[in-house]
Formats: C-alpha cells, structure tokens, sequence
C-alpha cells in the first residue's frame, strides 16, 4: 500500500492541504543536525493534531503510520501536537530498537484531523487498511 492509497481512504477525515517534506539522513551527520531537524519541523508542522506517515523515498515504502492527539474524558482532544510528536528524540525507536536513520531519505506527510475526528481512529484505520493488504504492518511500527 502506498502513500497515495493511504490518503484516500483518510482525506473525507481530515483538512486539507496534506503537509509533505522531505528530510535526508545526512542532516543528522551536520554538527547541529538535530537543531536543523527542529527547526524544519518548527517551520513545516503545526501544534495541532492528526496523523503523521513516513515514506522510505528511495523505494516509495510507507515505513510509520503515527498520531498525536487522544480524546480526554471530557471529549477535548489534548496531550501532544504532530508538532511535538516529531520533536521528539527518534534515533532508535525505544520499543521496537529499529534505527530509523537506516533510511536515506524520509518523506513526511502530515495530515491534520478535522474537528471531532479522533487521531487514534484515524491512524488505526489506515494500519487496519494497510495490514490487510500487506498481511503485515509499516517497518516501523511494532504494533497495532
């Protein structure tokens, strides 16, 4: 399943424009890497909620499909933003100890939830669509 797949069976749950960019493996070789990293995504993604997916480019392979964003008790959507989610460190995912920096280069695709639209259901319907086809997950997403 591919990255255009995928936001089709996504676009009637979220607003559009879809935020795409791309960062290769090199910046994290530069003396502050990292801080170009979070300045890129500083620049490129907002504090709001909704699902993210990353695109191994060199092959065109859906690696992650992740979220920000749960609904609380009182039904407000809160805890962290796609922004802060992808601030944080992802050198080696902690779960699954797969290097990410393996990769070239990723594509991101940020999609944000329209209102009342649960991040959680979205990410988990696109997982759902894409096991079924592929009879497994994304590389890096170590469970569903």
């Amino acid at each position: 399943m591919n990255i255009d797949e995928l936001k089709n069976i996504i676009l009637p749950y979220i607003e559009e424009p879809i935020v795409n960019f791309e960062i290769k493996r090199q910046i994290f070789i530069e003396i502050n890497g990292r801080k170009i990293y979070n300045q890129i995504i500083r620049d490129r993604v907002d504090k709001r909620f909704g699902i993210y997916v990353w695109v191994d480019k060199t092959k065109s392979e859906v690696v992650y499909i992740g979220m920000a964003g749960k609904i609380k008790t009182n039904g407000s959507i809160g805890s962290h933003s796609v922004q802060q989610r992808l601030l944080a460190s992802r050198d080696i995912d902690k779960v699954s100890e797969k290097d990410i920096q393996t990769i070239d280069s990723l594509e991101f695709f940020i999609m944000y939830s329209k209102k009342d639209e649960p991040p959680a259901y979205l990410e988990a319907l696109l997982l759902y669509k894409y096991y079924k086809k592929n009879k497994k997950l994304p590389k890096l997403n170590n469970s569903f």
